[in-house]
Formats: structure tokens, C-alpha cells, sequence
């Protein structure tokens, strides 16, 4: 039997590989055996304060998702996660336009009763209301202004968690616990990272998809079909780019990303001020931040599911 290969992404090596041996998907139950888990990665965090420490990445052969293999505190990693310094800015409401036109094509209405699960500052929940949407509410538990859970008791027309789901260590029961708060005829939304299109040979690529530790578990298109119908919803659609790419200059994923890594690779930049600098400096920036919109970049997958 063939040994356990580490992709040389990292010259550090792997402290816990031999754990792969006996550790199962928890998405799909599939065992990974020795030999058989040949997708592992050893990855830096891209969060400036955490930057130097470094984890471990593996795909099961058998549903094609994206696990972090080491157990980690991660009320540590979110006391001063980036994201918490997030305002609304022009990026962001016109990503903000497109989630919301999505939405509102697939017959999410101004009185729709709608759940915001993983909101962070809410950002998206004060973006609907000024556009009319009266009876929205948003649940996170690392943000203290959502952080009642009194909503997660009542039933929703629309649920959506953007970015959540790969945070969570069981994902199979949150995507239940989901589904359950859904009315009949109800809409519930998943945008999350694509582990089909995730090379972990190039990990630098895929940074703020594989974004570690905070991603736990990043799910293949059909592990996240899978759970939808087994907790007896119908995949509508899906939308297989990210939200952010607009036409306004700047504002596209192709760019983000490209400025990220020439920012550092850390994440941190996307939430501070701007560098313009750094993109005036750089051919491949100024493009990208023009025509990126036309070159979007894999990664990135949002499901539409109807009970």
C-alpha cells in the first residue's frame, strides 16, 4: 500500500498526518485510510496576527471535500477576527445589490420573513431594511449584537448564511438545523467556498477559500447538494461565482483576490484602508481591476434550496 503524500506546499512538516489514518468525513461517513488521502496540504493562516502558524489541509477521496485536520480554539482565532472591523462601504453595497437580486428572482418579497444566519455586524440585515424588507432578523454567535438565539426559534419564507457554513465543525447538523427553521415553500441560501475547484497544490491560490483555521470543513457541490436533500429539500439553482463581481472597477473577486496577494496574503487588507499604491504599481492589478468581472476566478459556489 502506498504511503501518505504531503503536497510540497509547505516546507514545514506535518505534525498530525498520521491522524488521517482513522479520521472520517463527517460529511459522507467515508473513511481515510493510509494511502488514500493524498490531497493534504500544510497551509498558513491568512490572518496577519496568526500568519505564522501553519495547518493542516485534506480532501476526502470520496466526496471530494475539504477538511482542517488539527482541533483548535476558535473563540482565540475570533477575539480580534478582521471581519469584525467590516463597515458598509460602495464595494459592499453593490455586493450587497447582487445577494439581494438573486433573492429577489427567485420571489423573496419586501414582507418576507427572513434569517440572516452568520450575519457578523449585520451589515446585509441593514442594507434589506433600507431597501423596504421589514421583517428581517440575523443570528451570529461571535458578533454580540446578533448573538440572541431567540430567532432560531421561530419559522422563516427566506433563510440565508453566507460564508458560514465552512466555519462550523458539524456542518450536517447546522445545515439540518437550518432547514428545520424553513416555512414550507420556503428559500434557503448557501454561499460557500467550492472544494471541487480547490487546488491544494497551490495553496497560495486558494487562500481565502481554504482560509485557515477559520474554515473548518469546505464542502464539494455534491456533499452540499447531498445534505440538501437529505433533509428534504429540492436544489433549485445554483450560482457558481461570488457575489462580489460587479462591473464597477474594483469591485469584482478576480481583483480582491490579486490584491490580497499582492498585499501580503493576508486577509486583513480586504477590511483596511485602501492602497491604491500598490494597484497603480501593478499592471496586472489595474487590469483586473477594470475587466476582472470577465475573468472570475473558481472557488466559490451558492445554492438555492426549496422545501
Amino acid at each position: 500500500m502506498e504511503t501518505l503524500q504531503i503536497r510540497p506546499c509547505s516546507p514545514i512538516p506535518s505534525r498530525d498526518t498520521e491522524r488521517l489514518i482513522t479520521t472520517p468525513c463527517n460529511l459522507c461517513g467515508h473513511q481515510a485510510r493510509q494511502g488514500q488521502a493524498t490531497d493534504v496540504c500544510i497551509v498558513p493562516s491568512n490572518v496577519r496576527e496568526f500568519h505564522h502558524e501553519h495547518f493542516t489541509v485534506w480532501r476526502c477521496q470520496h466526496c471530494r471535500s475539504l477538511h482542517a485536520l488539527e482541533p483548535v480554539d476558535l473563540d482565540r482565532y475570533y477575539e480580534r477576527y478582521p471581519f469584525k472591523k467590516h463597515v458598509m462601504n460602495f464595494a459592499t453595497g453593490r455586493a450587497y445589490h447582487n445577494r439581494l437580486r438573486l433573492l429577489a428572482r427567485r420571489g423573496t418579497r419586501k414582507d418576507s420573513r427572513i434569517l440572516d444566519y452568520g450575519c457578523g455586524a449585520g451589515l446585509f440585515i441593514e442594507y434589506l431594511r433600507r431597501q423596504g424588507y421589514r421583517n428581517v432578523e440575523g443570528y451570529d454567535a461571535y458578533a454580540q449584537n446578533y448573538a440572541d438565539k431567540t430567532p432560531l426559534a421561530r419559522r422563516f419564507d427566506v433563510i440565508v448564511s453566507y460564508d458560514v457554513i465552512e466555519h462550523v465543525e458539524e456542518p450536517r447538523r447546522f445545515f439540518a438545523a437550518l432547514a428545520d427553521r424553513l416555512d414550507d415553500g420556503g428559500l434557503l441560501v448557501i454561499g460557500t467556498p467550492n472544494a471541487n475547484e480547490i487546488d491544494v497544490s497551490s495553496p497560495d491560490g486558494f487562500s481565502m477559500e481554504l482560509h485557515q483555521p477559520y474554515h473548518r470543513h469546505i464542502l464539494s457541490e455534491q456533499a452540499l447538494a447531498q445534505l440538501g436533500t437529505g433533509a428534504g429539500l429540492e436544489v433549485e439553482d445554483v450560482y457558481r461565482r461570488f457575489y462580489f463581481d460587479t462591473l464597477y472597477p474594483t469591485v469584482n473577486t478576480r481583483f480582491m483576490e490579486e490584491y490580497v496577494r499582492a498585499t501580503g496574503n493576508v486577509i486583513d487588507v480586504v477590511v483596511e484602508k485602501p492602497r491604491p499604491d500598490v494597484v497603480l504599481r501593478s499592471h496586472r492589478l489595474l487590469f483586473h481591476a477594470f475587466f476582472g468581472y470577465f475573468a472570475p476566478p473558481p472557488g466559490n459556489m451558492m445554492f438555492f434550496f426549496r422545501k
